[in-house]
């Protein structure tokens, strides 16, 4: 590892500072924008994390980025400068924290809302061994809509925690921020926009005997208005028993120096900072669309994405059929900013609230409105409880879209959706659905809307899409029933099942090999008349899914093969093993983990060879 920087930033003077602060966010872009990553949340947190490590010492402190897709700036401090021109890519380092990458990586994350518990976990190991640190947590006001943020904070004052967390606060997760909480801190922000012009109007007034009444006058005025806002927000931290600081301006060093010490010698029990920045900071065009440069991409597709067919789908749909849609923090992500643009009734975003919004979207469809829940499969883990408790035990007819199902790509092992199949498929009761191609994906949402739904249904479908035009798939959309498809007919020795959309990917794969390929759209449930027509004895079987073999549709294969006492002679698995698929590109890692081409052009034989 590189020598870390962070020693020489205690050296440097404020000018300096700000100069370091231009390079590193030109250095920032300059990667991401070859790269991909995410742009937007780090140049908001630039200034703090130079004052945070001329403060505290990242090798002695435990500072613990939530999310920490905002860490880069830590990443450059920390002996990472060079190593960042790799940033996501294959074989690089991650674009979030990750504890097997640095000694200065003290918690791994990727999704929103743990940091304060594991800030708590590492008070109480080090309590433990009557070891004294200070220990930061790094949230964003976005993540402070998850439980999980709510129940850590509920514990601090009983624990006699001293934690301290720094909250930032830039008024977005990815989208916009929603609810209760959020307001009440963006509420508390804006009232300090009066920093701006304070000191103009206190000069004007000086300057006579009385204007010097007037200003006295709206002193006790502004006194007023600053105690009632910002009782807001302190009433929330303190009637937990955490001390509050703020809000002080996120991108002024001097001023962060000033209240990080203040938390740094408060030892009266847990604190919080709480920081307004802006997100983007430093670049015009990510202040004024911190969204759209959340995350970027190194890639200008014509392709239309899945997300997009949804959105455009359900907003074509949204006249006929009377539903409603629920997005953890992603409208954007999910396409439902499209539903949203004809139709802003159909769509609810309730934050990072997964568990939350499987169990209301339940209660929506008991009172009678159909409900689509629109989540990316990676963040479907964290609502399993609810999925069995609340929906399937009661056989509620809910639609759950899990977005970005299968490889995702730079984002890496903690955003791969490779687990749904496998813990879905364990629950009594549902149906899991696997679209061949983006046409497929369509014709599945009319059908579920036109039909309506017996039981909880998944549509699982990954990251990507075709170049295709919207409106060839909306003006052939169709009903459809059929489970399974034969794509091509060929050796009926060698028997190719392909789970969903890798049908469509690897079209020119299938076209070669000397096999009968068949196209997977239900893996719950199966379709037993093509494993009968198929599956004989004497025939090699090859099962290709986008999920971890273990618990995966190839179980449901195997399991028919034994039940039937079938002697077939052979059976191969390509899924995701008994590992965690690191970064790299969707290709490359589908290629080498998943699909395997070279091994089943080996293996099965070609029939002719593809350009």
């Amino acid at each position: 590892m590189e020598n870390p920087l962070y020693h020489k930033i205690r050296e440097m003077d404020y000018e300096e500072l700000e100069s370091l602060a231009n390079k590193i966010r030109n250095y920032i872009y300059e990667t991401v924008t070859k790269n991909t990553g995410h742009l937007a949340s780090n140049l908001g947190v630039v200034e703090l994390t130079l004052a945070l490590y001329r403060i505290f010492d990242p090798k002695e402190d435990i500072v613990i980025w939530d999310t920490s897709h905002q860490a880069y700036i830590h990443k450059l401090l920390t002996g990472r400068w060079e190593a960042f021109k790799t940033l996501r890519q294959k074989n690089g380092i991650s674009g979030f924290t990750n504890i097997f990458e640095s000694e200065y990586d003290y918690f791994g994350a990727g999704h929103a809302g743990t940091s304060i518990s594991a800030a708590l976990g590492y008070e109480i190991g080090f309590k433990n061994q009557n070891i004294d640190k200070n220990i930061i947590a790094i949230i964003g006001d976005g993540a402070f809509t998850s439980g999980m943020v709510l129940e850590s904070l509920n514990q601090l004052k009983s624990l006699h925690s001293k934690i301290k967390i720094i909250l930032v606060n830039n008024e977005m997760s990815i989208s916009e921020n929603v609810g209760a909480i959020a307001k009440i801190l963006n509420k508390v922000r804006l009232s300090n926009d009066y920093y701006a012009i304070k000191e103009k109007i206190k000069d004007t007034l000086e300057s006579s005997e009385v204007g010097q009444d007037i200003e006295h006058t709206l002193k006790k005025i502004r006194d007023g208005i600053k105690h009632t806002v910002y009782n807001e927000a302190m009433s929330i931290f303190e009637g937990m028993g955490i001390k509050y600081y703020g809000p002080v301006d996120g991108h002024d060093i001097k001023s962060l120096e000033k209240y990080l010490r203040f938390i740094k010698n408060y030892d009266d029990g847990p604190c919080i900072l709480h920081l307004k920045t802006i997100k983007g900071k430093g670049m015009d065009f990510a202040e004024e669309n911190p969204t759209k440069y959340h995350g970027v991409s190194n890639k200008k597709s014509e392709k239309l994405s899945y997300s997009k067919v949804v959105g455009n789908v359900l907003k074509e749909l949204g006249e006929k059929y009377n539903f409603v849609s629920f997005t953890a923090a992603m409208e954007e992500g999910t396409g439902l900013n499209i539903l949203k643009s004809r139709y802003p009734e159909k769509v609810i975003d309730m934050g990072i609230t997964e568990p939350s919004i499987v169990t209301a979207a339940g209660a929506t469809r008991l009172a009678g409105t159909f409900a689509i829940v629109d989540i990316y499969s990676s963040f479907m883990q964290r609502a399993f409880d609810s999925i069995i408790h609340d929906i399937a035990l009661q056989k509620i007819p809910v639609l759950y879209l899990l977005d970005r199902a299968g490889i995702v790509g730079e984002d890496g092992p903690t955003h791969h959706g490779v687990f749904d199949i496998s813990y879905l498929r364990l629950v009594p009761d549902i149906e899991i659905l696997t679209p061949l191609n983006a046409q497929d994906l369509a014709n599945m949402l009319y059908t579920v809307l036109e039909n309506d739904l017996e039981k909880p249904t998944f549509i699982r479908f990954p990251r990507g899409g075709e170049y295709i035009d919207i409106k060839d798939i909306i003006n052939n959309l169709e009903l459809v029933d059929e489970k399974w498809k034969v794509i091509k007919e060929e050796s009926k020795e060698n028997i190719v099942f392909v789970v969903g959309q890798l049908i469509e990917e690897y079209k020119e794969l299938w076209d070669e090999l000397n096999a009968t390929i068949i196209g997977v759209r239900s893996v719950k449930p199966i379709d037993e008349g093509i494993l009968k027509e198929y599956i004989k004895d004497n025939t090699n079987i090859f099962i290709v899914e986008e999920n971890a073999i273990k618990g995966g549709f190839n179980e449901e294969i195997k399991t028919y093969i034994i039940k039937n006492k079938i002697n077939i002679d052979s059976l191969v698995e390509l899924g995701a093993n008994d590992e965690f698929i690191p970064q790299g590109t969707r290709k490359e890692l589908l290629d080498e983990y998943i699909v395997k081409p070279e091994y089943l052009r080996e293996k099965i034989g070609i029939t002719h060879k593809t350009k």
